[in-house]
């Protein structure tokens, strides 16, 4: 079957904060199909390179640094790592050395972050990509403040606790996950 592309035929703002754009797109196919509220999500701010947003799996004395999370939209907790939005005239390797520091409170230097791809989190609403780090040889710095929303502790975790919190669904988040098997070579 050939590649259908689709073409942006009207965009409509809904909202914005200060970190997104919410668009309804009218969208057309080659064949003809049409969506006229088709929902897209917009970050405000993105690298060179198109990366928006990054993730960074932390590793003090071999063990992994998670994040507790509340997240509303699931009305749950769940284990996360360091991850956030890409500033302005930021670098992805930045940005993750900053995220890493700001919700951690570990520090590393930009030669012990070995970078794990990138990731497209929601494709089919979020025009977003992250790129997936892990900070090796971190070192404990500042306390971190604690006051992002929805943010509990920070725990360190052994390979197999890891792998224990994955397969019992304490962590669900696509960046989580996939920094996780990639780092770690974990079968797919």
């Amino acid at each position: 079957m050939p590649d259908l592309p689709i073409t942006l035929l009207a965009r409509k703002e809904v909202c914005r904060n200060a970190v997104f754009t919410v668009y309804f797109d009218h969208i057309r196919d080659a064949a003809g199909n049409e969506v006229t509220d088709y929902l897209t999500v917009v970050p405000h701010h993105r690298a060179a390179d198109g990366v928006t947003g990054v993730a960074v799996l932390p590793v003090l004395e071999n063990k992994f640094g998670l994040i507790r999370i509340y997240r509303h939209s699931l009305g749950k907790h769940g284990w996360e790592v360091a991850r956030g939005f890409v500033d302005k005239a930021e670098t992805a390797a930045t940005a993750a050395l900053r995220e890493l520091a700001e919700e951690t409170g570990l520090v590393a230097a930009t030669g012990s972050l070995r970078d794990l791809g990138m990731l497209a989190p929601e494709p089919g609403v979020l025009e977003a990509r992250v790129r997936l780090f892990a900070a090796e040889s971190c070192a404990r710095g500042q306390e971190t403040p604690g006051n992002e929303m929805g943010h509990r502790e920070v725990k360190y975790f052994s390979r197999q606790e890891l792998i224990g919190l994955i397969e019992d669904g304490e962590v669900m988040d696509p960046c989580t996950l996939v920094c996780c098997y990639k780092y770690l070579g974990l079968p797919a």
